[in-house]
């Protein structure tokens, strides 16, 4: 989905009435932070979720800024700033994320991201979209989990297969040098393959 599409999805959580049309014009994000939010994806980035919500207190940021979250198949930005001139992207690739924490109280919604060197925290009266961030980073981490799985076993079966090949070799020059019989050789061989 675009940038835009994921923020109309945000912004279409928001109900009607007059206080909402405020909270919505509040929540909506400005075009230059489009623009320069579009100008740091990367050609193959897929946005998934895209919200503004606040900065929590973080060790290293000072809290409350608002800011606007972006989740893509490739990471997770955060694009903030206390004035519009002065705005920074933070940023924690797929591949770096260890844990997220989720914590949700009457009035806010509280989601941390961890990564291997960046953490962001994140606060929003808005529970659903803090749920939905956070459902899209569980499934990130759970794919990525299930990638390093797969590609363990893989690089296990060829590593066995290449281990099966050296036995066999070396079973079959002592079958050569009258070491064996054929018969053992046979029974070491269907062992060796599993048949």
């Amino acid at each position: 989905m675009t940038l835009e599409q994921a923020f109309e999805e945000s912004l279409s959580v928001i109900s009607t009435g007059l206080f909402s049309k405020v909270k919505r014009a509040f929540a909506e994000p400005l075009p230059r932070d489009i623009r320069a939010i579009k100008s740091s994806l990367l050609a193959n980035e897929d946005v998934s979720f895209a919200a503004k919500i606040d900065l929590g207190d973080t060790h290293d940021k000072i809290g409350g800024l608002m800011g606007i979250l972006i989740i893509t198949n490739l990471r997770v930005l955060y694009y903030y700033g206390p004035n519009k001139d002065n705005w920074t992207l933070d940023q924690i690739p797929v591949d770096t994320i260890e844990s997220i924490e989720f914590s949700r109280s009457y009035t806010s919604s509280y989601l941390s991201v961890y990564g291997k060197s960046s953490i962001f925290h994140l606060n929003s009266d808005r529970h659903i979209l803090m749920e939905k961030a956070r459902d899209l980073i569980n499934q990130m981490i759970y794919d990525k989990s299930q990638n390093s799985e797969s590609s363990e076993s893989e690089s296990s079966a060829s590593d066995n297969m290449a281990q099966a090949a050296e036995a066999l070799k070396s079973l079959k020059e002592l079958l050569d040098s009258g070491i064996i019989t054929q018969e053992e050789f046979d029974t070491k061989k269907k062992q060796l393959l599993n048949l």
